[in-house]
């Protein structure tokens, strides 16, 4: 997805996106609530503002909120707001972020990761039309267009009791999936085509473009992180290029090569290339993607066990990853 929420500038030629566009087209102007799903990197807030963009609201304001991304103790304040002392450290009025989208439209992402107890108030807002501060009694009477979005199979976490029956129904007025790099790769061409641009020209870089056998190489991985990844990836490949170079797979990350033969060979060969030891290039190897991959990932693009990568660990002085 583009960073714009203009529905002609969303990026996607196959079915699954054209079906989605249509869909946004017939929703936009109405106040429906919409519950977007899709895996993390899919640019589910993309087509949240493509439908606020679309909408009678579009001059309004767009309020987007990471629920998961807010301490549990602070959550409800940061949405519904406070009065003076409500609490330690409240020490002004402040509004929280469904005034903040008054007559816009307010876009929860991660709603699933919501607790329970402030899943009961965000029902009681949308079917009210109203919240209440936190530390006050006066209600204040809202006009917002609410979308949700959740990486999470609400309907499992309804039936296992982690996310309200009554919340999820009120939410899922209108739903839009929206599907996984790997089940759309027809469009991976005009994400790399885009993505390409718009990071030379951030960067002041020039590339000769990309070549077909790259394009296929991407094809052929799976893109766990998505459309997020697909940038990443394609930034820390053109910052590590020269000028004027096309890029090929050699440029790309080695963790996307499928065939572990392969990558060994890639491997000693960029190692050769650089000077380095085989050892030193793993040791680069990991810490440039720790943060992507578990223990078990980075030992298979190694071709070690992970017994060996932990030895290597402790030979480095590496602390081993969350993972």
């Amino acid at each position: 997805m583009t960073s714009a929420g203009d529905v002609s500038e969303i990026i996607g030629r196959s079915k699954p996106m054209q079906d989605i566009l249509r869909l946004v087209e017939r929703v936009a102007p109405f106040k429906s609530t919409v519950l977007i799903g899709g895996e993390s990197g899919t640019g589910k807030e993309i087509i949240a503002r493509a439908i606020h963009d679309k909408s009678p609201r579009r001059s309004e304001p767009f309020v987007a909120v990471n629920c998961g991304a807010i301490p549990e103790n602070l959550i409800e304040a940061e949405l519904f707001g406070h009065v003076k002392g409500a609490y330690t450290g409240a020490v002004a009025t402040r509004e929280g972020f469904f005034e903040k989208a008054q007559k816009g439209t307010l876009f929860l992402d991660e709603i699933g990761d919501l607790p329970l107890s402030l899943q009961v108030k965000i029902l009681r807002a949308l079917q009210e039309e109203e919240i209440v501060r936190v530390g006050d009694r006066r209600p204040i009477k809202l006009d917002i267009r609410f979308i949700a979005a959740t990486n999470r199979n609400l309907d499992q976490d309804v039936h296992e009791g982690r996310f309200r029956a009554d919340l999820f129904y009120r939410l899922n007025v209108v739903s839009i999936q929206v599907p996984p790099l790997r089940e759309r790769l027809d469009d991976l061409p005009l994400f790399v085509h885009h993505f390409v641009q718009s990071i030379c020209r951030r960067l002041g870089k020039r590339l000769e473009g990309v070549s077909r056998e790259a394009i296929g190489m991407m094809r052929n991985y799976e893109w766990p992180g998505n459309i997020r990844e697909l940038e990443n990836v394609l930034e820390q490949t053109i910052l590590m290029m020269d000028d004027d170079q096309l890029l090929e797979p050699r440029h790309l990350p080695l963790f996307m090569e499928r065939r572990g033969a392969e990558r060994r060979r890639r491997m000693w060969e960029e190692a050769l290339d650089r000077k380095l030891s085989l050892d030193e290039y793993a040791r680069e190897f990991v810490v440039r993607f720790q943060e992507q991959h578990t223990e078990k990932e980075l030992a298979n693009f190694l071709g070690i066990t992970p017994k060996t990568l932990w030895e290597k660990r402790k030979k480095w002085g590496l602390p081993r990853t969350r993972h």
